[in-house]
């Protein structure tokens, strides 16, 4: 799994002291600010459940969730990637810190939900679906999230060995958005110097990097 941060972190707030030169002054504590509630992210229309996703969001909701994850409703579900008979790739986020991406495959399900670092912002992850190195079916495809991304993704150069970018855009209620990006392996080798950015090149990373987090310690 690879983060990439752009900057932007908070701090907890702090109990005041009392009065200088005033005896017996107590200290005012400060009330911590709660976040409001970010809600689910809704997908842009291009996105969003359609008639022609039966087979698809039937054959998802048989696939058991991750562990205290819940399973979204089909108006925050995102397709992400329509491949045709059941299969493609979906996503979903219950809120700005918590993302999910599930494949649908011929002969496989499988869900993988994360929770982003709250002191990065915004965030680029990306990275394997599935652990694992492998090219075959459940391991043959990159998947990526971009807080703050709306324009289209897109390969700037040579990317052998990738397919397209694929993406669905969801919006939140403060107005943010994401990007969830799926791109298919094609050829065991990959093209390292690959890069995914979108058109107004504000958010930028490669398509192999497994980890990069410039503001780890």
């Amino acid at each position: 799994m690879m983060v990439m941060s752009t900057g932007g972190c908070s701090t907890a707030g702090s109990v005041g002291e009392g009065a200088e030169g005033t005896p017996g002054a107590a200290a005012t504590p400060q009330v911590a600010q709660v976040a409001p509630p970010t809600g689910p992210g809704v997908p842009e229309a291009s996105a969003r459940v359609t008639a022609e996703d039966g087979k698809l969001l039937e054959r998802f909701r048989t696939n058991p969730m991750p562990s205290s994850y819940e399973e979204p409703s089909a108006d925050t579900l995102a397709v992400i990637h329509r491949v045709g008979d059941g299969t493609g790739h979906v996503g979903w986020m219950t809120d700005e810190q918590t993302y999910c991406f599930a494949s649908i495959r011929p002969r496989t399900l499988s869900t993988r939900c994360e929770q982003l670092p709250a002191r990065h912002a915004p965030h680029i992850s990306a990275g394997p679906h599935l652990d694992g190195t492998g090219i075959g079916e459940d391991y043959s495809y990159f998947t990526a999230l971009v807080l703050d991304g709306r324009g289209r993704f897109s390969f700037t150069g040579p990317s052998h060995g990738f397919g397209p970018v694929h993406q669905a855009t969801v919006v939140f209620p403060s107005g943010r958005t994401a990007a969830l990006l799926v791109y298919e392996v094609l050829d065991r080798h990959l093209d390292a110097a690959a890069e995914i950015c979108d058109e107004g090149r504000t958010h930028c990373f490669k398509a192999t990097a497994m980890m990069q987090d410039p503001d780890s310690p």
